[in-house]
């Protein structure tokens, strides 16, 4: 990449991170992430930057491997 574009990339990041840390007023954010074929999800804290507690489909405990559909979607939701 040139140097134009990493310094927009960053800039944008920075202006992104920074709204979300001011708007956060210590609530926790639930970021979830569907791939065609698995579930993730993930609580985190803006103001620390931390991953506070994270959840997959692939994990064998659940036994949902490969699997993408709401039963995963409503036992993912109790397990976080």
């Amino acid at each position: 990449m040139t140097t134009l574009k990493i310094k927009l990339y960053k800039k944008r990041s920075l202006r992104v991170r920074n709204k979300l840390k001011k708007t956060g007023l210590g609530k926790f954010r639930l970021s979830i992430h569907r791939s065609s074929k698995n579930l993730y999800a993930q609580v985190i804290d803006d103001k620390l930057g931390q991953t506070l507690a994270s959840v997959s489909s692939l994990e064998k405990s659940l036994g949902f491997v490969g699997k993408n559909n709401i039963e995963v979607a409503t036992k993912l939701g109790k397990e976080i």
